[in-house]
C-alpha cells in the first residue's frame, strides 16, 4: 500500500475501529495523528503505537480549525482524513421513543462533526491538489428499519455528505478523493452491548443471541476491526487514486437478500 510518509488525521482514534485503522496506517509507514475526547486513552494509545494525539471534540468547529492548523504546522500537510468519531445513542429506539436531546447529540457528533471535518480539511487538500477523505458511515444507512432512528439518519447523512463533498472537491482538476465506509456487525463494544441486550430480551445466552443476530448474514459471523482497517488502508493509499464518491460495505454480505431463487 502506498501510504509511506503520508500524514493522516484520524478522529475517534481510541475506539476499536479507529485504533485498528491507526495501527494499520502506521504499519504501512504513515504518520498518524489520532484525535478523541478521551485524553487518557488517546495518550496511552498514541504512546503505544507511535502516533501523535490531540484531544478533540468533533462538535466544536473552533477546535477543528485550531487542530488542523496545528497538524499542518507540525507535519507540513494533511494527506488523509479518516472520520471514525461517532456514537450509537439509543440504538434500538424508533423515532417516537427517541428523546430530542439524544437525537441532537447523535446528529451533532456523527453528522455535523463529519461535516466540520470535511469543511476544515478538504480546502487544504484542494490547495495541494490531492488527498483522501474516508468518512465512516454504517450498513444501517442502507437499511429500512424503525430503529435506530437517530443513528440511522446520521449515518445516511454521512453517505450523502460524502458524495456531495466528492463532487465539490474534484473542481478545478483536483484529485481529492472522498469515500465512505459502511461497517456491518463488527466485533466492537457497541455490538457486544447489542448482543448482551438481545440476550436479556430473549432470555437466552449471548452465544445464542449472536447466532440469531447473524442469521441474516451470508458469512454467519461478525467481522473484525481489521476487516474495516484493511479497506481504510486501501482508500488512504495511492492504490485507490481513481476511486471517489463511492460507498464501501464491510458487512459479510449483510446487505444482500436471499430470495431463495
Amino acid at each position: 500500500m502506498k501510504v509511506s510518509n503520508k500524514v493522516a488525521f484520524l478522529t475517534g482514534g481510541t475506539g476499536g475501529l479507529g485504533a485498528e485503522a491507526a495501527r494499520a496506517l502506521i504499519r504501512e509507514g504513515a504518520k498518524v495523528i489520532i484525535t478523541d475526547v478521551n485524553e487518557e486513552a488517546g495518550t496511552a494509545l498514541a504512546r503505544q503505537i507511535g502516533a501523535t494525539f490531540y484531544k478533540h471534540d468533533v462538535t466544536d468547529l473552533n477546535q477543528w480549525q485550531e487542530l488542523v492548523a496545528r497538524a499542518i504546522s507540525e507535519h507540513g500537510r494533511i494527506d488523509i482524513l479518516v472520520q471514525f468519531a461517532g456514537i450509537e445513542g439509543d440504538i434500538t429506539k424508533d423515532v417516537f421513543h427517541t428523546e430530542p436531546s439524544m437525537w441532537n447529540k447523535v446528529i451533532a457528533i456523527n453528522l455535523t462533526g463529519t461535516f466540520y471535518g470535511c469543511r476544515t480539511v478538504v480546502p487544504h487538500m484542494m490547495e495541494r491538489g490531492t488527498g483522501s477523505v474516508i468518512n465512516i458511515s454504517s450498513i444501517v444507512s442502507f437499511m429500512t428499519t424503525a430503529g435506530p432512528a437517530a443513528y440511522g439518519a446520521s449515518k445516511a447523512g454521512v453517505q450523502h455528505l460524502t458524495t456531495s463533498v466528492a463532487v465539490a472537491a474534484s473542481k478545478g482538476g483536483n484529485r481529492v478523493r472522498v469515500n465512505s465506509v459502511h461497517p456491518g456487525v463488527i466485533k466492537t463494544r457497541m455490538t457486544d452491548n447489542i448482543i448482551a441486550q438481545m440476550a436479556q430480551n430473549l432470555g437466552v445466552d449471548e452465544a445464542a443471541a449472536e447466532a440469531q443476530l447473524m442469521s441474516g448474514c451470508p458469512f454467519q459471523k461478525r467481522g473484525m476491526p481489521v476487516d474495516v482497517a484493511n479497506l481504510v488502508l486501501f482508500l488512504a493509499s495511492d492504490d485507490s487514486e481513481y476511486v471517489t464518491g463511492s460507498a464501501f460495505q464491510v458487512d459479510g454480505g449483510w446487505h444482500l437478500k436471499d430470495t431463495g431463487a
